[in-house]
């Protein structure tokens, strides 16, 4: 009797161990075979989708992108980035502002010249935009000022009336250049010769002797300053050197150039300070004690 009550108690236990590992089962690892053999059924029938929709998707993508005759020009500055525009894309830009063919410090040194001074190299290269180089980096002599400057058009050259009135900032299509007096007549500083020169050079660059491409850059560059002309000389209201009304600028828009917060910003933010937070291996200083100040020990 007793031998039959311990089989039976072997055997109860055998089904509630049997019946808790079912319930241990279903509660933990069933539901992945079931997602497994889903998934499985999912694939299939996508698979049957895409073979349907085949040809329905390539005709579309081909109608959408391969076949687009559609074109949008990027100029970056340096090199013109030309694209197939799709409809609804969000990075195209209003308009295209274009190389400064007039220019022939261009060739060698592109429309963003400034690279340099990493603090502002952003704001020098935007003045590029709508200031000729020789404008800045020209230093004139008192027999070579007029204080006469003109807009010319960037793909032209040719002087053309203000663009300002009615434009927004940044889309004139056209930059300021500086006149002086040679053999008594008003001429503009980027004179025809000049540009003649600078191209042949840059024609000629590679059969050119080290020694005849300084020569040739030291006769480009006799003109340029070493030490450019300064923010603060036209962002001032004393006496700026470019003569703002007469280039068409409004007086709102003049008050805003001369107003002496834009050289403020450059002069006084030149340091920045991360937050403490995004250093967290650096520990702060320990402020040090002066002798007098340390604890007298007992």
């Amino acid at each position: 009797m007793k031998c039959f009550l311990t089989k039976l108690y072997i055997l109860a236990f055998m089904g509630l161990v049997i019946f808790f590992s079912t319930l241990i089962w279903k509660l933990t690892f069933a539901h992945l075979i079931h997602e497994y053999h889903a998934r499985k059924g999912d694939v299939s029938i996508q698979h049957t989708g895409e073979a349907e929709k085949k040809d329905q998707g390539k005709q579309t993508f081909d109608t959408m992108i391969l076949e687009s005759e559609d074109r949008v020009k990027h100029y970056l500055g340096y090199r013109v980035l030309e694209e197939q525009r799709i409809e609804g894309h969000f990075h195209h830009i209003g308009f295209d502002i274009g190389p400064d063919n007039r220019s022939y410090c261009r060739p060698c040194h592109g429309d963003m010249p400034h690279d340099k001074v990493k603090d502002i190299r952003a704001f020098l290269n935007m003045h590029a935009f709508f200031i000729a180089c020789q404008t800045c980096h020209v230093k004139l002599g008192e027999d070579e000022k007029t204080n006469v400057y003109k807009w010319y058009d960037r793909k032209t050259g040719d002087i053309v009336a203000s663009p300002v009135n009615g434009a927004p900032p940044g889309t004139y299509n056209a930059k300021i250049i500086p006149f002086i007096r040679e053999n008594g007549q008003l001429v503009r500083i980027d004179s025809e010769d000049k540009i003649q020169f600078a191209t042949d050079y840059k024609t000629n660059e590679k059969v050119l002797s080290e020694g005849q491409k300084s020569k040739a850059k030291k006769l480009i560059h006799k003109i340029i300053s070493k030490t450019p002309v300064t923010c603060e000389s036209c962002h001032t209201k004393n006496n700026p050197t470019l003569p703002l009304a007469e280039l068409g600028y409004p007086q709102t828009r003049v008050d805003s150039i001369t107003s002496t917060e834009v050289v403020g910003m450059i002069k006084n933010y030149t340091e920045f300070h991360m937050p403490k937070m995004l250093s967290p291996g650096e520990k702060p200083a320990t402020p040090q004690l002066q002798p007098e100040l340390l604890p007298i020990q007992h």
